[in-house]
């Protein structure tokens, strides 16, 4: 393909891909589907202090929805279309969500984050059984 001289100057649309963007608390993007069988991803885990960002879609002709009652969060859905809502998890534990249309559940984990270096390494040590020495209890002898 030849292209003329006069539009060599010319320069493609502006690309930010990989600007980093120094943000104050971490985002996570989930997009999740509902289906009359469930949601897909069913089951998913973050950590605790992460904002998340959610997107929903369905795949039936019946409007769905996802909802997290302990979050007050509620996503409706229609096929074809991708709600979006956020949501801020501060500690750890197990949420549950759902839509009563289909009847379906999933379940969100939300796991402690490690804060310091030795946490992390603690977490990451293993000790090899055979060097542990065990005791073995003997009856005494009278």
């Amino acid at each position: 393909c030849l292209v003329p001289l006069q539009y060599t100057h010319l320069n493609a649309l502006e690309y930010k891909f990989g600007n980093a963007k120094k943000l104050d608390v971490p985002v996570r993007e989930l997009a999740i589907i509902a289906t009359e069988e469930g949601f897909y991803p069913e089951a998913f885990s973050i950590f605790a202090g992460e904002k998340v960002r959610f997107y929903l879609t369905t795949t039936s002709n019946t409007p769905s929805c996802l909802i997290i009652g302990e979050k007050e969060l509620y996503l409706s859905a229609t096929k074809g279309n991708v709600s979006e809502g956020v949501v801020f998890f501060e500690k750890a534990g197990n949420y549950k969500f759902y839509c009563p249309t289909h009847k379906i559940k999933g379940r969100l984990s939300v796991i402690k984050k490690p804060r310091t270096a030795e946490e992390v390494l603690d977490a990451r040590s293993r000790k090899i059984a055979s060097e542990n020495k065990i005791k073995i209890w003997y009856p005494k002898e009278e």
